[in-house]
C-alpha cells in the first residue's frame, strides 16, 4: 500500500511538471494581427584607404616553350631582385606560378602553331603610397611590359563594415517610426530582421603632375585617391501595436 502511495505521488509531480513547462518555455512572440511596417535600411561609412595592391605581368614570346618560360622567368626574376632596394615588408610581394601556352595563327583553313607564350603575374601590396611609382618604374625597367593597374583597400576592413551596418540599423528604425508617425500607428516590435549585401565602392586612382622643391629630370609620379566608401543594408519588419 505504501509503495501505491509513492508511485501516486511520483506520477503526479511529473504530470504537474509536465503540464507546466510549456507555459514557461513558450517564446515571445510578435502580436501581427495589426499589421507590419518593412523599411530597408542603407549605412554608408567613409574610410581612407590605408593599402595599394598593384598587379603587373609578364608575357614573354619564342619558338619554343623552353625559351619562353626562360625570358618570362628572367623579367621577373629581375623584377624582385630590383624591389630589395625598397625594403618592403614580408609577404609584399608575391608571384604567381609561370603559364606556357602555345600560339596558332589560322591560314587556310586550319591553325598553324607559331610559337609559345610564357606569362606569369606579380602583385605588390603597398602601405606606403608614395612607393607606387618607384615601383612602377623598377617592373617596366626589369621586363615587365604590362600594368594591370592596382586598386586602394583597406588593411582590416571589419571596423569599418561594423560602422556601415549601424549607420543602416539607424536608418532603418528612423524610417520605421517616421512611417508609424505619419499614418499615426503606434510602432510595435521588430519581427524579421536580416542583412543584405552591399558592395566597398574603390575609387579611381588619380595621377598628378610631381611637384618637387628643386626642378629633376626623374621626379616621382604623386598619387592621390578619395576615401573608400563602405555600404551596408539591413531589412526589417515591425509590427504594429493597438
Amino acid at each position: 500500500m505504501e509503495r501505491f502511495h509513492k508511485l501516486a505521488l511520483s506520477t503526479l509531480v511529473a504530470s504537474s511538471l509536465l503540464c507546466a513547462m510549456p507555459a514557461l518555455a513558450k517564446p515571445a512572440t510578435c502580436a501581427l494581427e495589426n499589421g507590419t511596417i518593412s523599411v530597408t535600411g542603407l549605412g554608408e561609412y567613409k574610410a581612407a584607404p590605408d593599402q595599394a595592391l598593384l598587379n603587373f605581368e609578364v608575357n614573354a614570346q619564342d619558338s619554343t616553350a623552353s625559351a619562353a618560360r626562360t625570358k618570362a622567368e628572367a623579367a621577373v626574376s629581375a623584377f624582385l631582385k630590383a624591389l630589395d632596394s625598397l625594403k618592403l615588408p614580408q609577404g609584399a610581394v608575391t608571384a604567381d606560378n609561370l603559364t606556357v601556352t602555345a600560339r596558332y595563327s589560322y591560314q587556310d583553313g586550319k591553325n598553324e602553331l607559331i610559337g609559345f607564350q610564357g606569362r606569369r603575374t606579380v602583385s605588390v601590396t603597398l602601405d606606403d603610397f608614395s612607393l607606387i611609382g618607384a615601383v612602377t618604374d623598377l617592373a617596366f625597367k626589369n621586363g615587365i611590359n604590362e600594368a594591370a593597374g592596382f586598386t586602394y583597400q583597406l588593411k582590416d576592413p571589419k571596423a569599418a563594415q561594423q560602422q556601415a551596418r549601424q549607420l543602416a540599423i539607424a536608418d532603418a528604425k528612423q524610417k520605421a517610426q517616421e512611417l508609424a508617425d505619419g499614418f499615426e500607428v503606434k510602432l510595435g516590435r521588430p519581427c524579421q530582421l536580416s542583412y543584405g549585401s552591399a558592395p566597398i565602392a574603390f575609387p579611381r586612382p588619380m595621377l598628378l603632375a610631381a611637384r618637387a622643391a628643386a626642378p629633376t629630370d626623374n621626379a616621382a609620379a604623386v598619387y592621390t585617391v578619395d576615401d573608400l566608401t563602405i555600404k551596408a543594408e539591413v531589412s526589417a519588419v515591425f509590427a504594429l501595436d493597438n
